[in-house]
């Protein structure tokens, strides 16, 4: 099967307006982002690019969702994760040799509905996953827990972000706290999708 040529149709497409309950999807090799977390991430394919300045053209967040198979350069929705992070875009610069670096922050996980076809990248209808409350005074037992293991763990770090140790102790959200600890930690990409879902 041929791949599409991402950029002619970017060239020729139409715009047209994504629906309200949709997402612009942009598709991550080996890159995982978690809710609450700040991340940088660089974009060069043509795909991805224009994901990523449609979002930011209608001012709208944008879906970080990991390729299943991150050597596919052109993926199309049986290549993804079911289930990704929405991101807001707090930075975007573009460097001298056309990669586009972006800060982000994850707001909340989502899962896919269904991809909708028409745009020059993925665009997805998504369902918002809410984090399960946790109030019992066992799951608070072991946020003390996690607290204490994740700040030890950090301080043994040797290029341990600045102020993570800090993140870690003021988040009073066993869910926040969790995956702040799980997308510092020296773990496979495919364990942090698992983690993420």
């Amino acid at each position: 099967m041929e791949t599409p040529d991402v950029t002619a149709k970017a060239a020729t497409a139409p715009v047209r307006d994504i629906p309200a309950d949709a997402i612009v999807i942009v598709p991550m090799r080996d890159h995982v982002l978690f809710p609450e977390v700040v991340s940088p991430i660089a974009i060069r394919r043509p795909m991805s690019v224009n994901a990523a300045q449609a979002a930011m053209r209608e001012s709208k967040p944008f879906g970080v969702l990991m390729q299943r198979d991150s050597a596919v350069d052109e993926p199309v929705p049986g290549d993804m994760h079911g289930m990704g992070t929405i991101a807001n875009v707090l930075r975007y610069v573009m460097a001298p040799d056309e990669t586009h670096h972006l800060i982000v922050q994850g707001t909340k996980r989502f899962r896919i509905v269904e991809f909708l076809d028409g745009w020059p990248f993925l665009v997805a209808r998504i369902e918002e996953v809410e984090e399960p409350e946790t109030g019992t005074p066992e799951a608070e037992a072991r946020l003390l827990n996690l607290r204490q293991q994740a700040v030890e763990a950090v301080q043994l770090l040797p290029e341990a972000p600045r102020g993570l140790a800090e993140a870690i102790q003021g988040s009073g959200c066993a869910a926040t706290r969790a995956d702040t600890v799980a997308a510092y930690l020296d773990i496979g990409t495919a364990l942090k999708q698992d983690i993420l879902e």
